[in-house]
């Protein structure tokens, strides 16, 4: 079975699919232009084929050339075409007024993040109408270790679950990150307790979250 699995997975493979798609999720997460030959090398992809994508992105106006660098980034269609899937999301949808309701009585940002593979996706964020205050981008994929959200939904998991989200040594992001996977673990033994997270100025130094699971309709 395996080796037919492994058959069928070449057959169906589409190198020049996932090589625009590796572009893509780069420009994603470094806004700032890059020229094909820097692409080629971050990615450690041949020149050639970065230059083709990025040329026939650019036709189809996902991405676009910087006019003093000559780098290339994202366009807004890569938005438009996000924000029309951010529209169907039901769960959003169902949990945006108690956002509302949430940030109005906190005066503070409110999300509603949820996990995908080994980061917390922010589905939704509300800000207050405050002069000072935390902008947190819906889309965003943040880490679960130093995140408030994401203590919450792994402290619910079987450890062995916990484990293969988190590698043994985990990112240090300020001085109070925990960085060892046994540490968190430990941590993760008064959130089951309380039902509530705490983010201790661990994922940016001077902010200071708290988050709560969701289970079902109940809360």
């Amino acid at each position: 079975m395996a080796k037919s699995s492994d058959k069928q997975e070449r057959e169906y493979s589409a190198p020049a699919v996932d090589r625009a798609l590796d572009i893509l999720e780069f420009m994603a997460k470094h806004p700032h232009p890059y020229g094909a030959t820097e692409l080629a090398r971050q990615l450690k992809l041949p020149i050639n084929s970065v230059f083709r994508i990025l040329k026939r992105l650019t036709e189809r106006e996902y991405t676009k050339q910087d006019p003093v660098s000559g780098g290339y980034q994202l366009s807004t269609r890569v938005f438009t075409l996000g924000m029309s899937l951010y529209t169907r999301f039901d769960l959003r949808l169902r949990a945006r007024q108690h956002l509302e309701w949430l940030c109005r009585e906190t005066e503070e940002t409110c999300q509603l993040q949820v996990p995908q593979g080994d980061r917390m996706l922010v589905m939704d964020s509300i800000s207050p109408e405050t002069e000072f205050y935390l902008r947190v981008v819906p889309g965003s994929l943040v880490y679960f270790h130093p995140n408030a959200y994401g203590k919450s939904v792994l402290a619910f998991m079987d450890e062995e679950e916990v484990k293969k989200i988190l590698p043994s040594r985990l990112p240090g992001l300020t001085s109070n990150t925990i960085v060892l996977r046994t540490d968190f673990i430990r941590q993760l033994e008064m959130t089951r307790k309380t039902g509530l997270a705490y983010d201790d100025e661990e994922y940016t130094s001077g902010i200071v979250c708290i988050g709560a699971p969701v289970f079902d309709v109940e809360g």
